[in-house]
């Protein structure tokens, strides 16, 4: 941290200067050793920087994290040095936070801290799943090949996270469409077509009132609408809040049809992947299992799993426990009951996340074939029925000429 100071010398007066120190002691004690008194030490102002202004706009991104892992297991592999590898990608990354990172931790083991550690200090950048395999790969000596493990899992998860996302944007591109589409037909070209008949004497369909009497009362209370949407949504965020709320809403989401499936999936790949990466790692079984349980978002599963984790540490092993809770497959209680037996439950759960992605893959695809004609069929509808109402005058119109 810099420090202006402004001192005295015997022979040059009033000094002015600035340095770096700790804190405002240690700046007055440097300014001592220049031989000078010391009369008012004050910190540098500077502006908040951009990091600091729009944090959520300078992070490291998966992609950033998994591009790291890969570089520096093939570096290491090849072998290069570990403080050698961190410097050549401090130097190559494009991401200032990334860099100020490395910066640190290249600080941090130069001062006798061994990697885990040096990461373990950026808890924003490195997950504690992350930390829990280079701490197990650095136990180990096979530090090269955990990172290329971490760097699987984050790609799987990234992967993952965008087909839900392109499984969603295709039904919500078109429910966009259809709002735009809707309001330009009954604000633009909807009222001066009724207009015209009116002034015509010509009266105006049933239906075509009833749009204009629906949309006219959506289109009259903007500011009630307005407040009516901010007020729930800040009664469901005041709710989420409740324990009890996020429970219901999580045991509502994991037993509703075809979202509940999906659910469960992606709980149980994300569980089955971590667990099945950390033993093979390494990492003990207990760790492995907190880890595994603190990625589950769906307290329904996660409260399963809790419920195993207790059942392993009182001796009487997961599977007995999972199978008291019927939201979990039987084929999962069954292959960890199979891992437990044989001793090989990293090999059992490594198999169970490969079929619980590919499920999960196979129902984010059926749910898509069900939103895609499902979304069509609406937009068709509500623009059909709009259209409907703008021809009907017209024809009626054309009655009355003749």
């Amino acid at each position: 941290m810099q420090f202006n100071y402004v001192a005295y010398d015997d022979d040059l007066g009033l000094v002015n200067g600035r340095l770096e120190a700790v804190d405002a002691g240690q700046a007055r004690a440097e300014v001592a050793l220049l031989g000078y008194r010391p009369l008012r030490v004050t910190p540098v102002r500077r502006l908040p920087g951009r990091q600091r202004l729009f944090p959520s706009l300078f992070t490291v991104g998966t992609g950033e994290l998994v591009r790291f892992s890969r570089q520096m297991a093939t570096m290491l592999s090849s072998g290069h040095s570990l403080m050698n590898s961190l410097e050549i990608l401090r130097s190559q990354t494009r991401n200032s936070v990334m860099r100020c990172t490395l910066d640190d931790v290249c600080r941090t083991l130069d001062d006798g801290s061994d990697i885990s550690t040096a990461l373990s200090r950026h808890a924003k950048v490195f997950s504690p799943l992350y930390i829990s395999v280079v701490e197990a790969g650095e136990f180990t000596g096979q530090l090269a090949p955990a990172l290329e493990q971490i760097a699987d899992i984050l790609e799987k998860a990234q992967e993952a996270k965008q087909r839900a996302i392109r499984t969603i944007m295709y039904p919500a591109a078109i429910v966009g469409l259809s709002v735009v589409t809707v309001g330009v037909l009954i604000t633009v070209a909807l009222p001066p077509l009724i207009e015209s008949f009116e002034r015509m004497g010509t009266d105006v369909p049933v239906v075509t009132k009833f749009a204009l009497s629906m949309f006219g009362g959506i289109t009259g209370n903007y500011l009630s609408i307005f407040i009516g949407i901010i007020t729930a949504a800040v009664i469901f965020l005041g709710l989420r809040r409740l324990p009890q709320f996020r429970y219901g809403m999580d045991v509502m989401f994991a037993r509703f049809p075809l979202v509940g499936p999906i659910v469960l999936a992606a709980e149980l790949s994300r569980f089955s992947n971590t667990v099945a990466m950390l033993l093979n790692s390494g990492v003990a079984l207990t760790k492995g299992l907190q880890l595994g349980i603190s990625g589950c978002k769906n307290q329904l599963v996660r409260g399963a799993l809790l419920d195993a984790e207790e059942s392993l540490m009182t001796g009487h092993g997961m599977a007995v426990a999972l199978k008291r809770h019927p939201i979990l497959p039987p084929m999962f209680v069954q292959m960890v009951a199979i891992g437990e037996d044989s001793n090989s439950l990293g090999k059992t759960m490594s198999e169970s996340a490969t079929s619980y992605e590919k499920e999960l893959e196979r129902r984010l695809n059926t749910l898509m074939s069900i939103l895609e004609p499902a979304s069509t069929l609406l937009v068709g509808g509500i623009v059909g029925f709009i259209a409907f109402s703008m021809f009907v005058p017209i024809y009626s119109g054309l009655q009355a000429f003749e």
